[in-house]
């Protein structure tokens, strides 16, 4: 009869030292697999990082943007009335907002009213517009779209 009730104090006994000592069911080092899982996973979030700092660098920096003003004109030439654009440089700027819009366009307005071409003819501005672009080339080519004429 004693043997009997030994036994489930035996297996209660192995039970509790076995939960109190838990082994790890894999360690680092040990096995190739986890090992090269583990560093596919580090290597993807340095990616990861590397990315998010990339974007936050381009972001930091300031944008380029470029600006001009064309004011469409009219003057009185030899007893005619003729239209014409009159359109400033390009401009390039790192950051464009009303207030320097208005700024730049002023000053525009100013310098062809001064002109002796404004003074002489008469000239009165019927019509101001001001381009802002991401590059020079779109800038430079929706310039040369109000100076050249291809007759």
């Amino acid at each position: 009869m004693k043997k009997i009730q030994l036994l489930p104090l035996t297996v209660l006994l192995l039970c509790t030292l076995s939960c109190e000592n838990p082994k790890p069911k894999f360690k680092t080092g040990d096995d190739p697999h986890i090992d090269s899982m583990m560093a596919k996973i580090k290597a993807n979030q340095k990616v990861q990082f590397d990315e998010i700092d990339r974007k936050l660098e381009a972001h930091s920096k300031p944008q380029m943007q470029y600006l001009f003003v064309k004011l469409s004109v009219i003057e009185n030439r030899i007893s005619q009335m003729q239209e014409s654009n009159v359109v400033s440089q390009i401009k390039k700027l790192e950051r464009i907002d009303d207030e320097v819009k208005a700024r730049i366009e002023d000053q525009v307005v100013g310098e062809y009213l001064n002109s002796s071409s404004a003074k002489v003819y008469q000239g009165r501005i019927t019509k101001k517009e001001t381009f802002v672009f991401h590059s020079y080339t779109e800038a430079s080519e929706k310039r040369n779209s109000f100076l050249i004429s291809e007759n």
